[in-house]
């Protein structure tokens, strides 16, 4: 057990901060029966430390006790936390960038309305390529939660077999699956979306492929156009997209509009290709 001045010896948050901690709920140290002093578990001292961790992450207090209050999401809060972190990376080059366009020295020969014209623009473009990555991302989303395949380590021969496999497949992935049928077209719930499998064969074994049996939530947020737009690009992979986008962007001479055209077409073959080998397959 360890007193307050001792727990902050040993984690270098001050007495303050810990005290805050647990005003918000993150502590909860045992108090001595006999004078009400707090007191510290090595528990408490580990769970200081982590703290100081995720907060030097810049981790809010709320999404900390929420991950102490639920262990198994301190995956996801870490996930957000790094896309939050990389969020602020980008606005602060696209600041730095933007430093550098400024050649004035002089403040009397700063010229703002040029400079805001110039930002508005940059903006604009930006916010046009978030918006259409942000719905690619969706598409993406909802096409890889529609159906998916994966290969058992049995031929799933009978219904044990096949359950066994669908919840090994649960287990490696870290999702909660909830089997509803069992069967040889077994239905069932992972991470709360519906599903049904079948299993067939090929050259090297069982396969096992899984569909939902919800509609995408993705493609009623769009109209079905776009959607299948971004489908098609889901075909040929996030990077090839990022290029394309990039092209259309930032292209503007005659030679680099040419150059788009011919990627274009390039794409088209791939993504066609590939979506008659997916049909074939399925």
């Amino acid at each position: 057990m360890s007193n307050i001045k001792e727990a902050e010896e040993q984690t270098g948050i001050s007495r303050a901060n810990i005290r805050y901690y647990e005003k918000m709920g993150l502590l909860q140290p045992k108090r001595n029966e006999k004078n009400g002093y707090r007191e510290y578990r090595p528990e408490d001292i580990k769970r200081i430390l982590q703290i100081k961790i995720l907060r030097k992450l810049d981790v809010p207090i709320e999404e900390i006790k929420d991950t102490f209050d639920r262990p198994e999401m301190f995956g996801k809060v870490i996930q957000k936390q790094k896309e939050r972190l990389e969020k602020q990376r980008a606005e602060l080059t696209d600041a730095i960038d933007f430093c550098e366009e400024i050649k004035e020295e002089n403040l009397g020969e700063f010229d703002p309305q040029y400079y805001l014209k110039k930002m508005d623009e940059k903006e604009k473009k930006g916010a046009v390529f978030a918006d259409l990555l942000n719905d690619f991302k969706k598409v993406s989303k909802a096409e890889a939660e529609a159906r998916f395949s994966f290969r058992p380590d049995t031929m799933c021969m009978n219904p044990e077999e096949f359950e066994e496999a669908l919840l090994q497949y649960a287990s490696e992935k870290g999702m909660k699956i909830v089997i509803t049928k069992k069967g040889m077209y077994p239905e069932f719930t992972l991470d709360g979306i519906p599903y049904t499998a079948y299993r067939h064969f090929s050259r090297f074994g069982a396969i096992i492929e899984c569909e939902t049996t919800n509609a995408k939530t993705a493609e009623h947020e769009m109209s079905p156009k776009r959607y299948h737009m971004f489908k098609w690009l889901h075909r040929m992979e996030l990077p090839t997209f990022l290029l394309i986008l990039i092209l259309v962007l930032f292209v503007r001479s005659v030679e680099g509009f040419v150059l788009a055209i011919i990627f274009y077409a390039i794409c088209g073959i791939v993504a066609y290709s590939r979506y008659f080998d997916y049909t074939r397959n399925s």
